[in-house]
């Protein structure tokens, strides 16, 4: 069956309700203040106007004025929306400020058909601030049969969307199963950070329903759907080089396309320098790369190229920039893969993502959506994790995520001989068989990684209290 859909106005969000709203639906948003409510209701308003359709507004708890402005700050043609101003009839300075208590039916019915007579044969209506018709009624169970009434008088030939504030206060709310869709929008703040949730609670109808994130910009509302992405098949799974025989001979002959690798280890241990000999080798053979660099600039990236590898990237894209939310960077990351098709992306550290997250389980989805992605395209996704332990203390990434990894490569200090020294090992190969032993990593100037020899002569490595085998 064909349901028609009518467009938000917001791209993504548009993606998140699979099209948009359905035509004839009732849509109820709802949050604390200043968390954009009213902006979406113009979004949605004006994307009617951009169709030639005619979109109505009835205000009931800012001026009319007061919404013009902020559309005109947007950039949003107020002068062409149609205003119903039931600000004025609900204040309590208006010497008509409507208060219904028992037996006003009548009046009532005069007020659900003067409402419905102004909005005509509108296309789009949004209603900003209905619960404001809570707090003049005195009976509750007669403020939701109003509201109800509004709804369902409204919606049907016009799109309705309706917004109100979120009371946790029983009695307060909106009654949600009212309306076609429910949306609540939510500020979360976490370490010094303010991150805005576009949370989808219901829909009737085909949609991506839970948490996404959003942003206010100077351009409107930009929302980011932490959605899965379909990819196109590029590469056919094979197995190709790291770019160092030693390396390769740790990882059982090399590394197939189309797998994640999760390089973990402390700082300074050579990840980075590992994810950018797999980048190398890859642009070596004329394929494209990406590297998303959070602790790192782009120019300290290219350095290290010449300097250690003593090799003038040609193809390798460093993403060096700062992401409002983790669903922000989702959505930049699949729009660099569709446009650049590189063949290894690589993220370091997947630590940054949790910073830019509202929880450390929605980082966590984020990387299984993006890895999924990557596998279905055939490109190889290095994922860098920075642990952050005591050194003698042993963990593969503290993220729950290593069981996920097709390969999984551990990097710790050793001391040998009284010498701090970096040590690698392959802790695991879904694909077939790999070494089970630790070499040591040494970093030459213009000579890039050098790979040792088995440690096979030593045991407790992994504990980090480890002596000779006499």
């Amino acid at each position: 069956m064909f349901v028609e859909r009518v467009s938000s106005g917001i791209v993504g969000l548009d993606k998140v309700l699979k099209g948009g709203f359905i035509k004839g639906s009732s849509c109820l948003i709802k949050g604390g203040p200043g968390t954009g409510k009213t902006l979406i209701g113009l979004h949605f308003l004006a994307e009617g106007i951009k169709r030639g359709e005619r979109s109505v507004l009835i205000t009931f708890d800012e001026r009319v004025d007061e919404i013009k402005r902020q559309a005109e700050d947007f950039g949003l043609p107020a002068d062409k929306i149609e205003f119903i101003d039931m600000f004025s009839k609900f204040s309590v300075l208006s010497m008509d400020a409507i208060v219904w208590g028992d037996n006003v039916m009548s009046d009532v019915l005069d007020f659900l058909s003067m409402i419905e007579s102004e909005t005509g044969k509108a296309d789009r209506i949004f209603i900003d601030g209905i619960g404001v018709i809570s707090d003049c009624v005195k009976d509750r169970g007669l403020s939701r049969r109003i509201i109800s009434s509004i709804i369902h008088r409204l919606s049907g030939e016009a799109t309705l969307v309706v917004s109100s504030e979120a009371f946790e206060e029983l009695g307060r709310g909106l009654i949600s199963y009212v309306v076609s869709a429910e949306i609540q929008l939510e500020r979360v703040e976490k370490d010094g950070r303010v991150f805005r949730i576009l949370n989808l609670l219901k829909f009737r109808g085909d949609a991506n329903i839970g948490r996404h994130y959003f942003e206010v910009r100077k351009s409107g509302v930009e929302v980011y759907p932490v959605i899965k992405h379909e990819a196109e098949k590029i590469w056919d799974r094979e197995l190709i080089s790291t770019g160092n025989a030693e390396l390769d001979m740790m990882f059982g002959g090399g590394i197939y396309r189309g797998s994640q690798v999760l390089i973990c280890g402390k700082a300074g241990v050579g990840k980075t320098n590992l994810g950018l000999q797999l980048l190398m080798e890859n642009d070596k053979r004329g394929e494209k790369g990406i590297i998303y660099a959070f602790d790192e600039s782009k120019e300290y990236i290219l350095e290290r190229f010449q300097k250690l590898f003593a090799y003038e990237p040609k193809n390798i894209v460093v993403v060096e920039r700062e992401f409002s939310s983790v669903g922000e960077f989702y959505d930049a990351a699949i729009q660099d893969f569709e446009r650049i098709k590189p063949s290894v992306v690589v993220i370091d550290p997947i630590n940054a993502l949790e910073r830019i997250a509202g929880s450390k389980a929605e980082s966590v989805n984020i990387l299984n959506l993006l890895q999924n992605y990557l596998k279905q395209s055939g490109a190889l996704a290095v994922f860098i994790n920075e642990t952050i332990d005591a050194l003698d203390v042993f963990q593969f990434s503290g993220y729950g995520i290593s069981q996920y990894a097709d390969y999984l490569l551990l990097g710790r200090y050793v001391e040998l001989e009284g010498e701090m020294l970096k040590a690698i090992a392959v802790m695991k190969n879904r694909f077939g068989d790999h070494e089970r032993t630790f070499r040591i990593l040494d970093m030459k100037s213009g000579k890039g990684l050098v790979v040792g020899k088995q440690l096979k002569e030593y045991t407790g490595l992994m504990s980090g209290h480890f002596e000779k085998l006499s």
